[in-house]
């Protein structure tokens, strides 16, 4: 029974498709006005044509938005490389401002210290920590380098060479506590070592010792190099002195120094040349 029953729906859909569809062909005419069979027809049928006609225009909406999708992802990844390649343009300029501005400090270096020759060089490796307390440069015997050799910045003193190789060398620092140079106060011509200490090194700090109890130093005064010691040149920036102490015994005081350079930061450095003669 369920499959008669079930042919029997299917043959009286059939028909009665069958049967819109002719009176549809019949409605077909060049008349003005329809009959009453038309009406009915067209209550019937006009809903069925709505429903396909829904259908349709979704399909249409669904294949123009696949279709806007396609465009957008054409244009999205033509965006990506033009970013890539602006991306990539701006690390070419970056790069050239850089040399420039390495080149133009070492022409100012040169024009200041023109009884020197200098050398520029890159830091290729530097010990652990946060700090270029020791580290090491691509230049060496082969560029004319040599031992205690002042290596600098545009903006200060940074240290020495305390070891040399054929095509690399390395540099202590005067934020290291091995290091020591002599120190002139700009402001009152006073002399005393400026050294590394162990825990101002890991602040980037270091100490001005043996500055005698009468001296007239204050927070933010200069200090330059004072070209004893035959390492360093004089009137090369060391720092600014940030804060004054008074030693234990009170026979001096002795004074926190914020050197010029930032070493925490340092990338390229120059070498001073000849060093033998004291620059005035």
């Amino acid at each position: 029974m369920p499959y008669f029953l079930r042919n029997k729906y299917i043959i009286a859909l059939i028909l009665i498709t069958l049967v819109i569809f002719v009176l549809m062909a019949m409605s077909v005419t060049g008349r003005s006005n329809a009959t009453f069979v038309e009406d009915m027809v067209g209550v019937i049928v006009s809903p069925i044509q709505k429903v396909f006609f829904s259908i349709g225009k979704n399909i249409e909406n669904s294949i123009q938005f696949i279709a806007e999708i396609k465009t957008l992802k054409q244009q999205n990844e033509k965006l990506l490389a033009e970013i890539d390649e602006l991306k990539e343009t701006n690390r070419k300029l970056q790069d050239l401002k850089a040399e420039n501005e390495r080149l133009r400090e070492m022409l100012g270096l040169k024009e200041r210290f023109d009884k020197f020759e200098i050398i520029g060089a890159q830091i290729i490796a530097k010990e652990p920590g946060n700090w270029f307390s020791v580290f090491t440069i691509d230049k060496g015997t082969n560029d004319g380098l040599e031992k205690n050799s002042a290596v600098i910045t545009s903006k200060g003193l940074v240290g020495h060479i305390y070891d040399v190789g054929i095509n690399r060398a390395k540099v202590i620092s005067i934020i290291d506590s091995n290091s020591s140079v002599s120190g002139l106060m700009v402001r009152t011509r006073d002399i005393a070592v400026v050294k590394g200490d162990l825990a101002l090194q890991k602040e980037g700090l270091c100490k001005m010792s043996y500055i005698s109890k009468d001296a007239d130093v204050i927070k933010e005064d200069l200090i330059e190099t004072s070209g004893l010691g035959g390492i360093y040149p004089k009137g090369l920036l060391i720092g600014k002195i940030k804060e004054i102490k008074q030693e234990p015994h009170e026979i001096s005081k002795y004074a926190i120094v914020e050197p010029a350079v930032d070493f925490k930061r340092l990338e390229q450095v120059f070498v001073i040349k000849n060093t033998g003669a004291v620059s005035e």
